[in-house]
């Protein structure tokens, strides 16, 4: 494989398992931060020990995370790193969380990793090379018809633009009015919410988040899947489903 951050990939790769494989059996407590979102000991350990594990490794990179370096600006050798994204559904012993981690260096996501904990899969993508499950390149992601596509908004309604609430409408009435619709899923777990549209679970995403570690993971893994991509309103809108962007008029709303 080409690619001048194979070290780097490789070390997160192990990093990620080795680390929540070590963390997971501690007890859990949670409490609420002053964006009145949930945290729970287990997201600032693991924080915490990934970063240090990383510093060893590469002791002068730097580190934006959701836990402990919110504030710091993208430079070189960035590592970006959200330890339990879903932490709500966490708490609950549900499914929907994952681990989050991207790495930023010349001003682009050179490589990013979303790991499924409950299914044990990885995923994966390279800039330029591609997006993996388990270390397989993924090379059949189909485009979806109107009628058989899956919609997926992330993240809560209050964070949703005017524009996005409106869509949401748009697409709700009109499958009032036809059986062969779209179906919707709402949820606040962006990692999740990537992984089932790299698989194909579903069609066409709305992510209305806007910090980097929710996003830039999932950014780069659908991007080599060759999604297409709009951004406005606040919201990066990505999709396999090519009628329901010409139903939005995506092509007119913006990037």
């Amino acid at each position: 494989m080409t690619f001048p951050y194979f070290r780097e990939f490789d070390f997160a790769k192990k990093l990620i398992k080795r680390t929540y494989a070590h963390l997971s059996s501690k007890s859990l407590s949670a409490s609420i931060k002053a964006d009145e979102s949930i945290v729970t000991n287990l997201d600032v350990q693991l924080e915490k020990t990934l970063i240090e594990n990383i510093k060893r490794k590469f002791t002068l990179d730097n580190f934006l995370t959701e836990e402990t370096s919110n504030k710091t600006n993208l430079t070189d050798r960035t590592w970006v790193i959200d330890p339990i994204d879903g932490t709500a559904f966490f708490t609950r012993h549900s499914n929907f969380f994952t681990m989050q981690l991207a790495f930023y260096d010349k001003g682009e996501t050179q490589f990013s990793i979303i790991y499924d904990i409950s299914l044990k899969k990885m995923y994966s993508a390279i800039k330029g090379l591609g997006a993996y499950i388990n270390g397989k390149k993924i090379t059949n992601r189909k485009q979806a018809e109107y009628g058989r596509c899956n919609v997926c908004i992330c993240g809560s309604p209050a964070k949703w633009g005017e524009v996005t609430a409106s869509n949401f409408v748009k697409i709700y009435k009109n499958a009032r009015s036809h059986y062969l619709s779209p179906q919707f899923l709402i949820i606040n777990s962006s990692g999740y919410a990537y992984t089932l549209l790299a698989n194909g679970t579903i069609d066409f995403l709305i992510e209305a988040v806007k910090t980097p570690w929710d996003y830039m993971p999932g950014d780069l893994l659908v991007k080599e899947l060759s999604a297409s991509y709009h951004f406005f309103d606040n919201a990066r809108y990505y999709s396999f489903c090519p009628e329901l962007d010409k139903f939005l008029e995506l092509d007119k709303a913006g990037e």
